[in-house]
């Protein structure tokens, strides 16, 4: 009985270690400018942050803000690109990911597990992925969804009181806010949009989901700034870089830090811009 005791607690006692060795282990990412255009809007930690074109930005707890005709194209260092649209306000509030091994091509696979929790509170903004990682968890919180990304392309707008989910080619779950526990989400599939839409009646009652088959003029409209958003991420590679503890670091420990390089790509995204409007259902 002892020994089955001592066993068991062995193996507690193993799993929080390596519980706490992989917490220790991941990183914040970093995400490269793309593309910005117009004024926008970046602030880390209280502090604003001067955006310009081929910067490697800090990226966990940034605030995003883009005016009237502006918008801006980032490429985490997952590999993943992100266009923000105008009149849009996106939080990054989490992004992690483990170290990895150099010589990943970050433009074409992910090149370690990583964790993304943004919100959009207004606007539109487009996701493109590449192959994601076993272990890879990517949600976009709006006010009335939760949209977890498994790949690969997909648009979020949100209106005024519903958001619109657009998964032109790849995986994606929506699940509506104040769902009931135990509540999946419901899976789209390409070519397929989720309009959720508030209970209006009850701020605590779940919102409703609508599935609908996209409109081909909007899957037309949105063609250009979708392949524009994917091409960002061929500017850029990505690695991540140890130095041993005591390397004239002043730290008796070894840390490990993400870098960017700017590459040239066989043909430079494209700036375009698509009204908002478009992304309306029914449209």
């Amino acid at each position: 009985m002892k020994t089955t005791t001592k066993f068991i607690l062995s193996a507690v006692a193993s799993s929080f270690l390596a519980l706490a060795a992989y917490a220790q282990a991941n990183i914040s990412g970093k995400v490269f400018v793309a593309e910005v255009n117009g004024a926008v809007s970046y602030v880390v930690g209280g502090k604003v942050v001067k955006l310009e074109k081929g910067a490697s930005l800090a990226v966990e707890g940034a605030h995003i803000e883009t005016a009237a005709g502006s918008s801006l194209v980032l490429v985490y260092s997952n590999g993943t690109s992100i266009y923000i649209d105008e009149n849009t306000i996106v939080d990054i509030r989490r992004f992690l990911q483990r170290p990895f091994t150099p010589g990943v091509d970050t433009t074409a696979l992910e090149p370690s597990a990583s964790d993304t929790l943004a919100r959009v509170s207004q606007g539109r903004v487009v996701v493109s992925t590449n192959e994601l990682a076993t272990g890879t968890s990517m949600v976009y919180q709006t006010p009335d969804s939760q949209v977890r990304i498994r790949g690969r392309e997909v648009v979020i707008e949100v209106q005024n009181e519903s958001t619109n989910v657009v998964l032109v080619a790849g995986d994606v779950t929506v699940t509506p806010v104040n769902a009931p526990p135990g509540d999946i989400g419901q899976a789209l599939h390409t070519g397929e949009t989720a309009v959720i839409t508030a209970n209006s009646a009850s701020t605590t009652a779940a919102a409703s989901v609508q599935i609908v088959q996209t409109n081909q003029d909007l899957t037309n409209a949105l063609a250009p700034i979708v392949a524009s958003t994917e091409r960002a991420q061929s500017t850029v590679v990505f690695q991540s870089v140890t130095t041993p503890a005591g390397s004239g670091t002043g730290t008796d420990t070894a840390t490990t830090v993400i870098q960017a390089q700017a590459v040239v790509p066989a043909a430079m995204p494209v700036q375009l811009t698509v009204s908002p409007s478009t992304l309306r259902t029914g449209s």
